[in-house]
């Protein structure tokens, strides 16, 4: 991750929950449980990796959904903000839960070759320098067959939802709910710029199988799933 990335997370991490609901408009908490139903499909048991795993929301969803299903789970969330996972460790203390949170790269996951029947990331392809490299990895620490869940903001497919985003937006930054100016450019660029379509065919091109592109609730946010 580049310099510019890892100092606006270290200065949003206090309040990093609340800006994900408000640019969402509180719809993430939905995107994060139809994430974790789509890691959870399957079988019994499973490894989970969470790469950049932020504050473990995701992580901790799909905890609350292995349980609701019956599922035995052991899982790792792994992010390269140590502020981050600061706020990570301190919820799952809180919660009870049993995460191990770890600093590590996306560029260079420090977990051996087919370790996790399952890999996660959520609303973090934006921030990741190499897409490519970071599909390599991902791939890499699965195991033959292992399932990938990504989930993202892109710009939304319709003009009507575009124009509705970018308004809500303008009036998130004018009344100054992100303190940040600087994070806030950041992240309505950042969901502007990225390519849905072509982080798709990047792994394709990796090799994954039965890659899957497929539109969330409100038209900001995509999920891709597919197999190693």
């Amino acid at each position: 991750m580049s310099e510019k990335v890892h100092r606006i997370f270290k200065n949003v991490a206090h309040n990093y929950d609340f800006v994900n609901s408000a640019f969402s408009l509180g719809v993430i908490i939905l995107w994060r449980k139809i994430g974790a139903g789509e890691a959870m499909i399957g079988k019994r048991r499973y490894s989970v990796l969470d790469i950049a795993t932020g504050t473990g929301d995701l992580a901790f969803e799909v905890v609350n959904e292995a349980r609701r299903r019956g599922k035995e789970i052991s899982i790792t969330g792994t992010d390269f903000s140590s502020s981050m996972l600061g706020v990570a460790r301190r919820k799952a203390r809180e919660r009870k839960a049993r995460i191990r949170f770890e600093l590590g790269d996306a560029m260079g996951l420090r977990y051996p070759n087919g370790s996790f029947d399952v890999v996660t990331s959520s609303f973090a392809l934006r921030n990741v320098d190499d897409l490519r490299r970071f599909a390599s990895e991902a791939k890499r620490v699965l195991k033959p067959g292992g399932k990938f869940v990504f989930m993202d903001m892109a710009r939304p497919d319709s003009l009507p939802a575009r124009i509705f985003l970018k308004t809500f937006w303008t009036i998130i930054g004018a009344i100054g709910l992100l303190e940040d100016r600087e994070a806030y450019l950041w992240l309505v660029g950042s969901v502007n710029r990225f390519d849905k379509h072509g982080f798709a065919r990047i792994l394709k091109d990796a090799g994954f199988k039965n890659v899957r592109l497929r539109n969330l609730p409100s038209g900001s946010a995509f999920m891709v799933t597919g197999n190693k």
